[in-house]
């Protein structure tokens, strides 16, 4: 796993304490028990065959099975420290669920949060600065277990007017933000303008765009904040596709990352439940 993670075997060597030689002759070896390869040279590095593809998703729910058994014979004990990455977007919905059930079943575990852009947070996971991230741009990022499905819809403020015949205002993600890119997309093939008043990957930034009236901005259902109004069809606006979160874990999972994980599943199924009550 440490070779897929890193793009390459002096890298891989290097993270699990071996030298290139032994990481070498172990791939060789599965190679060679398998009968084909499993790696091929790209660029300087190398990277998955199709069967290798294959192979990778086998290794890492082995991962996953090991360090979720362990976690359930030794929770009662479990103490250390676990890093959490999620996309502002929804910290504030969801992280209060979460982390009151974690500290609670896990008082002595250490959580650390950074709040950051899917695909960032996903680079920190590959290069081992985060254990576990919860992400948006799952298509755009490899093995992620999608956790949650839901619409993604147009949020402004209650008395925010949409202009008649003039660019719509649009305070959105920087332009490798999935959102942005389906956005954009959906009004072009509406044939309707539209401008972009602010860029930040940082949902704190794009709030006070929404609350001041200056501009729309898009959320997924689930992520939308008192004070705002969901627009639609109704207003003239196209219909978004839908938005999927997902986790993604730094190989091999530690027990306080697959009880975060836990913890992450059952906060959005209470988030659901209270979403599902609050709309009747």
């Amino acid at each position: 796993m440490a070779i897929v993670d890193t793009g390459s075997f002096t890298r891989a060597a290097e993270r699990v304490n071996k030298t290139q030689s032994a990481v070498s002759m172990h791939i060789r070896r599965l190679e060679e028990q398998l009968g084909r390869p499993l790696f091929v040279k790209h660029g300087r590095g190398v990277r998955l065959s199709d069967d290798g593809e294959r192979l990778v998703d086998f290794a890492r729910e082995m991962l996953r099975i090991e360090a979720s058994a362990l976690m359930q014979v030794g929770q009662k004990g479990l103490a250390g420290h676990v890093r959490l990455g999620i996309p502002d977007d929804y910290a504030e919905p969801f992280l209060p669920a979460i982390m009151e059930g974690f500290a609670r079943k896990h008082p002595l575990v250490e959580v650390s949060v950074i709040c950051e852009g899917s695909l960032a947070l996903a680079e920190r996971v590959r290069n081992h600065e985060l254990d576990i991230a919860l992400v948006t741009d799952c298509a755009a990022i490899h093995h992620v277990e999608v956790v949650r499905e839901e619409p993604l819809v147009w949020v402004a403020h209650p008395r925010f007017v949409i202009p008649r015949g003039e660019p719509l205002p649009l305070a959105l993600g920087a332009v490798t933000c999935q959102w942005r890119q389906v956005t954009e997309a959906a009004l072009r093939e509406a044939g309707r303008d539209f401008r972009i008043t602010l860029v930040s990957n940082n949902f704190s930034a794009i709030e006070p765009m929404i609350s001041t009236r200056l501009a729309m901005t898009v959320l997924p259902l689930g992520a939308v904040r008192e004070g705002m109004k969901v627009f639609g069809p109704a207003d003239g606006l196209p219909d978004l596709p839908e938005s999927r979160m997902g986790l993604v874990f730094a190989p091999p999972p530690s027990s306080e990352a697959m009880a975060l994980a836990e913890m992450v599943r059952a906060g959005v199924a209470v988030h659901d439940r209270t979403m599902a009550k609050a709309l009747g």
